[in-house]
């Protein structure tokens, strides 16, 4: 079977949305608030790295969109701290 970049490459974008709806129902059935909370901010992000995979706007555009949900949903901490890290 021959698949194409494009095709692929949306099809794992939307495999690891699934899994994180997936690991924030776990999260929401276990009562684990970090779990939840993280697959929460990042489940619709994923759909946006695809936008951006495409062409139709950046990763910081991306970016940018996490770090607006993170503060609406008041892991804005967490996020600079992560980000802190990754950029050591």
């Amino acid at each position: 079977m021959q698949v194409n970049h494009d095709s692929t490459a949306a099809t794992v974008h939307r495999l690891l949305f699934r899994a994180l709806l997936e690991i924030r129902s776990e999260g929401r059935e276990q009562k684990n608030k970090a779990v939840f909370h993280l697959a929460d901010l990042f489940h619709t992000v994923v759909l946006e790295m695809e936008n951006a995979a495409e062409g139709q706007c950046t990763y910081e555009d991306v970016l940018k969109l996490l770090e607006q949900r993170a503060k609406e949903k008041g892991l804005e901490r967490w996020l600079t701290q992560e980000t802190v890290e990754i950029e050591r």
